[in-house]
């Protein structure tokens, strides 16, 4: 619940940001032709701040794996709490395969991040 609050947060607060500095010209082009609101928004602004929604949702995406493990650490679960258990009873090979995979899924997230934004520019 606390993640999800705090992705939210960002989340709106990163996607207002980049409605903001979305350059009006197409917007008005498109209402100036007789466009209604709605797909003016969706022909003229949607394409310029898309590649930076997809990229945001991935880097809050991946700022949630993180912040995940930390929690798990400190109690709350998952593999956080796998991987302190681990290290409290001294098994460091599971605890560097832990880490391998909490850092493979982040670079894989990372790549695909990457992979979308070169295609939606």
């Amino acid at each position: 619940l606390a993640l999800t609050f705090f992705a939210l947060a960002i989340m709106s607060k990163l996607l207002s940001e980049t409605v903001d500095i979305a350059d009006p010209g197409p917007l008005e082009a498109a209402k100036a032709t007789g466009s209604r609101h709605f797909p003016a928004v969706r022909a003229a602004v949607l394409p310029q701040v898309l590649p930076n929604y997809v990229a945001y949702g991935l880097y809050v995406f991946e700022i949630n794996i993180r912040a995940s493990v930390v929690l798990g650490i400190v109690g709350a679960g998952g593999i956080g709490q796998t991987l302190e258990a681990s290290r409290a009873f001294f098994r460091f090979d599971r605890v560097l395969a832990i880490v391998i995979v909490i850092f493979a899924i982040v670079f894989i997230i990372e790549q695909i991040s990457i992979a979308l934004r070169r295609r939606l520019v």
